[in-house]
């Protein structure tokens, strides 16, 4: 009876190991990545790739700051990577962004940003910039960005220098 008792307790110290952290941690939603603006580097977590084919198609790729995540970058404004613009006619599924290099825009409507993170005085608006798409799989894009961006101090201000910044990341897909 103690033969068969023992593998049973090591099987639930085991389990109860797992349960407790010991085990392979369990991953965010979303996608990761790294941005660069001027020469500092900021980490990206829980990417998500949004994107409408067909009229007035749009692609929208979104992550939170990995560091610092509960401080705004500015008031009102949470820290992360924000690249959208327009889809070309074409576009009809994931599988048709492989390959593809796509501009990207700035609203500029205040509440918005394509970049901005804690300890970049500002949130950041694409002047020129494009986006690199490859397709991982059904549910994984791989992209890259580059592009020369103004700096607006969070009050519509913008500084007379632009900066450069690039990026890359993998975003998981998110369907309506």
């Amino acid at each position: 009876m103690k033969r068969t008792l023992k593998p049973l307790v090591g099987a639930t110290l085991a389990a109860a190991a797992l349960a407790c952290g010991a085990g392979p941690a369990l991953e965010e939603p979303g996608g990761e990545g790294t941005v660069t603006i001027a020469d500092k580097t900021f980490k990206v977590n829980k990417l998500h790739l949004f994107y409408q084919p067909g009229e007035s198609g749009y692609f929208r790729i979104e992550g939170d700051a990995a560091e610092k995540p509960d401080e705004d970058c500015l008031p009102g404004l949470p820290s992360g990577l924000a690249i959208y613009g327009d889809l070309p006619d074409g576009i009809a599924s994931l599988a048709d962004l492989n390959g593809r290099e796509l501009p990207f825009e700035f609203s500029g409507d205040g509440d918005d940003r394509n970049l901005c993170f804690v300890g970049t005085n500002g949130l950041l608006g694409v002047e020129h910039g494009t986006v690199r798409f490859t397709v991982d799989d059904s549910k994984r894009v791989s992209f890259s960005f580059s592009g020369s961006f103004a700096v607006y101090d969070g009050a519509g201000e913008r500084s007379a220098a632009e900066v450069t910044a690039s990026g890359s990341g993998v975003a998981h897909l998110d369907t309506p």
